[in-house]
């Protein structure tokens, strides 16, 4: 099943969490970078895994960002089918 989300805030000029400028085409790391992600997120979701574990999943790159024709940007997922709304830019960071 396909699944697709409508919507966005339409964010003039979104930004990662160090603040870089986000434009279409942009690969992005996962969202994982948002408050809710702490260390005990992970201890009771993902016990086994270590710090390093955690660094690897944050940094992976997994969103690349288009544009829609409603007006917002979006980010799609590399390799699976992913949806991120412009509003969870700020939890990603720019790889390329």
């Amino acid at each position: 099943m396909k699944m697709y989300f409508k919507g966005g805030k339409g964010i003039k000029k979104p930004t990662d969490i160090d603040g870089k400028e986000i434009k279409e085409g942009f690969i992005l790391t996962s969202d994982s970078f948002d408050d809710v992600f702490d260390d005990r997120f992970y201890k009771t979701f993902y016990p086994s895994w270590t710090k390093e574990d955690i660094e690897k999943r944050k940094h992976k790159p997994t969103y690349k960002v288009k544009w829609n024709d409603k007006g917002f940007f979006y980010g799609v997922g590399l390799n699976q089918e992913l949806y991120l709304h412009d509003f969870r830019f700020k939890y990603t960071k720019v790889v390329l």
